[in-house]
């Protein structure tokens, strides 16, 4: 991996965390979410007026672009259902929801035969400890090791986004292609605009609230808008030209930002845990580089 795309996965990684951090605080977790989406639309349409023939795309890609949209789609609402409950802490749901790398490079390896070198196997195992410990909800100085608790409804929805999260990026790697991440990034976003329009119409309850972002956050909403496009772009162009499983473990540097957001803003407890945690995650991601 270059040190352009490392780059553009860290500044991903940030600003994949700090909307994450606003979608926590946020009221209705999924008219917010939606809300971004329809503010990324119109930064990504803009942008697009400048590119030649930017709607025109081959169908490969637009099949390719509304299957991945399924699976972020879904990733996007678990975690929305974890932040929402009473134990939904940024610093624990957010580690959690980002554990893709686990799967990925197993999926690239069966699914499009992408190789991984010792060094990044380990440096994602790694990151994937530091994830692990820092849903342990203790002290460090009573730290042990002990099982996730799938009987906690915020870890399960925050493992499921995970999990499910893995088969839109393996997707991702196949319709990125060369010089393709803009327009592919671009019909992901329409069509996770359109599932999550669907969802919100099918709830009654959500389809009378479903423009009171807009009335009552409407800053923090574009400010979220313009991280998501920013992360959405930066890691695909970066996918353009690196490995998956190596971009995927890179990006897990963002829980770092996760905990240090959860544990200094939103003051959440287990702070110094956490972050010890995110500190084997940082060895992990040096082994992804040298890898």
């Amino acid at each position: 991996m270059s040190y352009f795309a490392l780059l553009l996965v860290i500044f991903s990684a940030l600003m994949h965390a700090t909307y994450n951090f606003t979608f926590k605080k946020s009221k209705i977790k999924i008219i917010y979410l939606w809300s971004m989406f329809s503010v990324s639309i119109v930064i990504m349409t803009a942008i697009a007026t400048f590119r030649k023939g930017f709607i025109f795309t081959d169908t490969k890609t637009i099949i390719l672009a509304s299957a991945a949209a399924v699976f972020f789609s879904l990733y996007q609402i678990y975690t929305g259902k974890a932040y929402a409950l009473a134990k939904g802490d940024l610093s624990m749901v957010y580690p959690l929801s980002i554990t893709a790398p686990l799967y990925i490079p197993f999926l690239a390896y069966f699914i499009i035969g992408e190789r991984i070198s010792l060094n990044v196997f380990v440096g994602i195992i790694l990151a994937l400890l530091g994830t692990y410990i820092i849903q342990l909800n203790t002290q460090l100085s009573n730290f042990k090791l002990k099982k996730i608790s799938l009987k906690e409804a915020h870890i399960r929805y925050a493992l499921f986004a995970g999990f499910i999260y893995s088969f839109g990026s393996i997707i991702d790697k196949i319709g990125v292609g060369k010089d393709k991440f803009f327009i592919y990034t671009y019909w992901v976003v329409i069509f996770m605009f359109i599932y999550m329009t669907i969802n919100i119409l099918m709830n009654k309850e959500l389809k009378d609230k479903m423009f009171y972002c807009y009335k009552n956050s409407l800053s923090t909403v574009i400010a979220g808008g313009i991280m998501l496009t920013l992360s959405f772009l930066s890691y695909r162009y970066a996918m353009e030209m690196a490995k998956i499983s190596a971009v995927a473990g890179v990006r897990q540097i963002s829980s770092l930002f996760g905990v240090l957001m959860g544990a200094f803003i939103l003051k959440e407890p287990y702070g110094k845990l956490r972050f010890a945690a995110t500190l084997l995650i940082v060895i992990g991601i040096i082994l992804i580089k040298m890898g």
